[in-house]
């Protein structure tokens, strides 16, 4: 190499490597520091993209988790009303036992027929107060006849749902209750003024029995019998088409719980597979970023070595 003094080729070398150096040490003290190899899209262009990629079906997971929680949570309060409604029908049940006995009067069996007026009041109490997030869960507002009654996603994909039938949310009440001149009204006063027309609530057949003329005011108490053992017939698939909705619900929540656990499962194969894409190998990244510091060092004493060369050209002019 020649003696020159305008260009300091072996300190442009020396600055050059103590740079890339300096530079590769901000790299390790930024991974290290944000516990991510990946920081900006230089770092890995294709690895940013596939950790976005799965950061976007992660946070679709962790909230379809948080959806289903809630489908779970609406379920059961539907479920609790309808034990409760069960509970009353099956007093209905005892009730209309004793009615059906000979050795009753009149008087007994209005009273036992005032407190079945009661209890289907309460039920029908129940469905209309059962509610989760204002939306009525036993009710004729939501239940129809066909389709789904609600949906729940289950991750970003639009089309990962489950569908809660309508069989689950039926009214459980009498529905809507009619004069016998179809003239519409409040379903406590239908209850209470032996209406004999209610719309399909899953009650209405046994109000219609109870409210059924037969049960008390014909001339002869065998009639009347008659007319409790039809209460008895009819509370009985009351209970009957309670037990299959309360079993329909608890087939959903069941789905749910399972499909909870399968997406908690994605959702952590996910984060595993973000992780290695995008987290910091601290054992990795330690040992280069004490590699930087070394040949930072070693640059550094090498620039002031490459410094002092020119010196030589002054002995030369001596």
């Amino acid at each position: 190499m020649a003696a020159v003094l305008n260009t300091n080729a072996a300190s442009l070398y020396a600055s050059k490597n103590l740079q890339a150096a300096q530079s590769k040490m901000a790299d390790s003290v930024e991974r290290l520091s944000s516990g991510l190899r990946i920081n900006r899209a230089k770092d890995d262009a294709a690895g940013l993209g596939i950790a976005n990629a799965l950061t976007q079906q992660i946070n679709g997971a962790n909230q379809g988790v948080r959806n289903l929680n809630d489908g779970i949570s609406m379920i059961q309060t539907a479920e609790g009303a309808i034990a409760a409604a069960q509970e009353m029908a099956q007093r209905i049940v005892t009730l209309a036992t004793q009615g059906a006995n000979g050795t009753l009067g009149t008087t007994d069996r209005t009273a036992i027929k005032n407190e079945m007026r009661q209890l289907i009041t309460a039920i029908n109490d129940i469905g209309n107060r059962t509610k989760y997030s204002g939306n009525s869960l036993l009710s004729g507002s939501i239940a129809t006849t066909t389709g789904s009654t609600f949906t729940l996603q289950v991750s970003n994909v639009t089309t990962d749902t489950i569908s809660l039938g309508v069989g689950g949310f039926y009214d459980i009440g009498v529905g809507a209750a009619l004069s016998s001149a179809s003239a519409s009204v409040t379903d406590a006063v239908g209850i209470a003024t032996d209406a004999s027309t209610f719309s399909t609530g899953q009650a209405s057949a046994l109000i219609q029995k109870i409210n059924d003329s037969g049960v008390l005011q014909h001339a002869t108490a065998s009639t009347a019998i008659a007319g409790f053992q039809a209460v008895q017939t009819e509370a009985d698939l009351y209970i009957k088409a309670l037990s299959t909705q309360r079993s329909l619900l608890g087939a959903y929540q069941n789905q749910i719980e399972f499909t909870v656990s399968n997406v908690n499962e994605l959702s952590s194969n996910l984060s595993a597979a973000r992780s290695n894409v995008q987290d910091t190998d601290y054992a990795s990244e330690t040992a280069s970023l004490t590699k930087g510091q070394i040949l930072q060092q070693a640059a550094t004493a090498m620039l002031a070595q490459a410094n002092q060369m020119p010196n030589l050209i002054l002995s030369l002019l001596k």
